[in-house]
């Protein structure tokens, strides 16, 4: 089954609901449970839709359960919190920046002041590399029109000058750098330990983050009563709750902590 969806290009949807699809409705030892059943989607589908859920519905005139394929928008999505990426390493700017920020001074006690610094630092590179981000892909587009041009100009005339093959070959090495950029970036977002061909297939690392998106999204919980819900707010309001009375108590001594 693996690897017929990876040959046809399938991703399998999460479901909710019993793990079996299928009974064979005999007793004793005769009683066969499996899983004959299910959806899956190809890249474009995943591509097209924010999040998906499956949900098995129950056994009742059939010996095969029902299944539901729900597509909706992402909903209760909450605060993002911003996270370090690799490919800041490679910009001075982004150095720059991390100096800039963390050189300013902050009011609080010592673990109010690194929390603070930590939190302005990584939203300011954040923004940053989202613009960075943007002219990264422009500049690609840019840099493939002017070596197309020349391309083009080569074929009908048969030959280029040797100002125009060494232009030739600086967009090209300008085109790498900034393919590389952006394959770094995507590459940290699919965690993918592998790159194809064609653009270093962005598409592909786009279809690797869409699908992950819909496996890390929680569709249910058990509440403190171990009552099951499928209810976004109340799933939200769960984890509320957990990390409120985890936290609600809590002594720390930061003796011979560093100052920030």
């Amino acid at each position: 089954m693996t690897k017929f969806m990876n040959e046809n290009d399938f991703l399998e949807v999460g479901f909710v609901g019993p793990r079996y699809t299928w009974c064979n409705n005999k007793s004793g030892g005769g009683w066969i449970l499996e899983r004959l059943d299910r959806c899956i989607l190809n890249t474009l589908a995943i591509n097209k839709i924010q999040i998906t859920l499956v949900r098995h519905l129950a056994k009742v005139a059939s010996d095969h359960c029902l299944i539901v394929l729900k597509m909706f928008e992402s909903v209760c999505k909450g605060r993002s919190d911003f996270k370090f990426e690799d490919t800041w390493l490679s910009f001075k700017t982004a150095e720059h920046i991390v100096s800039s920020r963390w050189g300013r001074p902050f009011l609080g006690d010592d673990m109010e002041i690194i929390n603070k610094k930590c939190k302005k630092t990584l939203k300011d590179l954040f923004y940053w590399s989202k613009a960075r981000l943007k002219n990264f892909t422009l500049e690609k587009e840019k840099l493939k029109s002017k070596i197309l041009i020349l391309q083009e100009e080569e074929s009908r005339h048969g030959w280029l000058t040797e100002e125009k093959l060494w232009l030739v070959k600086a967009k090209v090495r300008e085109l790498n750098v900034v393919l590389h950029n952006l394959n770094t970036w995507w590459k940290q977002r699919a965690k993918a330990k592998w790159i194809k061909d064609d653009d270093a297939n962005t598409k592909f690392f786009h279809s690797f983050i869409n699908s992950r998106r819909n496996v890390n999204w929680i569709s249910q919980v058990k509440d403190s009563n171990g009552v099951l819900t499928d209810d976004p707010k109340e799933i939200e309001e769960v984890f509320k709750w957990f990390f409120q009375m985890k936290w609600k108590s809590r002594n720390c001594s930061f003796a011979g902590w560093p100052k920030p």
